[in-house]
């Protein structure tokens, strides 16, 4: 098993701890709606076991029909974005953790709206949209 890994908001308001679900790893998507959420791509790993410290100024906004996204409403901090029908999986922004060595970068998602402006230098999977979201239903492995 894991070990916890902590992490908290910049003000520290939302303070939390929980697991990976898996090997320690992130991935990175590159849809529209993280280039907005985040100014670039989301960078995001698994955590499951959730156990907040503190979470009075969190809040959930729907960005979409099957997902929503938790942020600080007192700094303003990204921290999750989560499946409607997953609530106990939390896509955790690696920037708010305190993350051990080792993690490994696994995947890029939504390959096909990464703008051209940037890109990365590793061999990590790249998956679009489309496959992603058939993954996602069970329909793609």
């Amino acid at each position: 098993m894991n070990d916890p890994v902590k992490g908290k908001c910049l003000c520290g308001g939302v303070a939390f701890e929980a697991r990976f679900d898996g090997a320690p790893e992130l991935g990175v998507c590159h849809c529209r709606m993280c280039q907005v959420w985040n100014g670039g791509p989301g960078f995001a790993g698994e955590l499951v076991g959730m156990q907040f410290q503190s979470d009075a100024p969190l809040k959930w906004y729907a960005s979409s029909d099957w997902a929503e996204r938790g942020f600080c409403s007192s700094c303003g901090s990204n921290l999750f974005f989560r499946l409607k029908d997953m609530p106990d999986k939390y896509y955790t922004h690696m920037g708010c953790l305190d993350l051990p060595e080792g993690v490994a970068l696994a995947e890029h998602i939504f390959i096909d709206e990464k703008p051209a402006y940037y890109d990365f230098r590793d061999d990590a999977p790249r998956f679009s949209g489309e496959d992603f979201l058939a993954r996602l239903e069970g329909t793609q492995e």
